[in-house]
């Protein structure tokens, strides 16, 4: 009986075969930026951009005599609200040989990573955009914006004790409670970004008998989730967030943002642009620049709810 091993010339024996690569390169790393997404976008003049916010004065009951003599009363100038803008930067280098050589899935890398750079800005702008806290910048310190959370009116926000604990969960009390303190104030909230354990949080609410949970038979189909939600005081939208910071050390907790998205506008100073570096060598640096912000028209349209814990209820 032959023996396959010594007589048969298999692919095991032949290091002359081409490699099969496939010309997709797999990359499902996340690019939502649901803040970015819902809210306007203008540009601004300098870096400390300023605005004016106005209000009225509270109702109350208005009877005078008859021929009254008219009487001034003290006009209060508008509030001044600021921020400011931050430079965010990607760089990165490449060889003249990488360049050169054929690769696969892609003809320039150049080409290839400005494209991975520029998701990588966007998901920065929107981590900076609801989570930092302004900082106007000196020698040897950076100048930062005041993201979403920063802007939350005091009077809208709910903070559980300063120690999270597992019993922190996120009601549908607390959440009515934060939107019925931005409508008492004059907000119309419309939009909550919340991290995933909070999002399947809100779905599950269920109480007075209430389902969130719906059968399409006829289309073999389970809905499991909540998108929107109609509250005595507006339609909210619930969107998950990837980007808002986590706090504490592990176990870690969350914090959930409510907003009226027309009152928000994300700020550019700078836009997007590559520039090529200084040569050092065999090599060609290059790095993407923006300078970017966030209006908030009045604190009184922004919420949050912080400390939540991601124990399930």
């Amino acid at each position: 009986m032959s023996d396959v091993k010594t007589t048969t010339y298999t692919t095991n024996y032949d290091k002359s075969l081409a490699e099969e690569v496939d010309k997709i390169i797999g990359n499902i790393a996340p690019t939502e930026t649901p803040l970015l997404a819902t809210i306007g976008k203008t540009t601004c003049e300098s870096v400390h951009p300023e605005w004016l916010e106005d209000t009225l004065a509270d109702a109350a009951e208005n009877a005078q005599l008859e021929g009254f003599d008219a009487v001034s009363t003290a006009i209060t100038p508008p509030a001044k609200l600021e921020n400011y803008t931050q430079i965010m930067t990607k760089v990165f280098k490449i060889s003249g040989s990488l360049e050169k050589t054929k690769k696969h899935g892609r003809q320039s890398e150049l080409s290839y990573q400005t494209g991975l750079k520029m998701k990588e800005l966007a998901n920065d702008l929107e981590y900076n955009s609801i989570n930092n806290a302004k900082n106007a910048g000196a020698a040897g310190t950076a100048r930062k914006m005041d993201g979403l959370l920063a802007f939350a009116h005091a009077d809208n926000t709910y903070t559980f004790a300063a120690t999270p604990a597992a019993t922190n969960h996120l009601t549908e009390e607390i959440f009515v409670d934060v939107l019925q303190s931005m409508w008492d104030l004059g907000a119309k909230p419309d939009t909550a970004l919340c991290p995933p354990a909070q999002k399947r949080k809100i779905s599950a609410w269920t109480d007075d008998g209430r389902l969130t949970i719906n059968t399409n038979a006829d289309q073999k189909k389970l809905t499991m989730t909540v998108k929107v939600i109609e509250t005595d005081f507006g339609i909210i939208s619930i969107i998950p967030e990837r980007h808002i910071a986590r706090t504490g050390t592990d176990p870690y907790y969350d914090s959930v943002a409510i907003y009226e998205k027309s009152k928000l506008e994300s700020l550019t100073f700078r836009p997007v642009q590559r520039e090529e570096l200084a040569k050092d060598g065999d090599n060609k640096k290059y790095m993407l620049l923006a300078e970017k912000s966030l209006k908030c028209r009045s604190k009184k349209c922004v919420g949050k709810i912080t400390n939540l814990t991601r124990v399930k209820a």
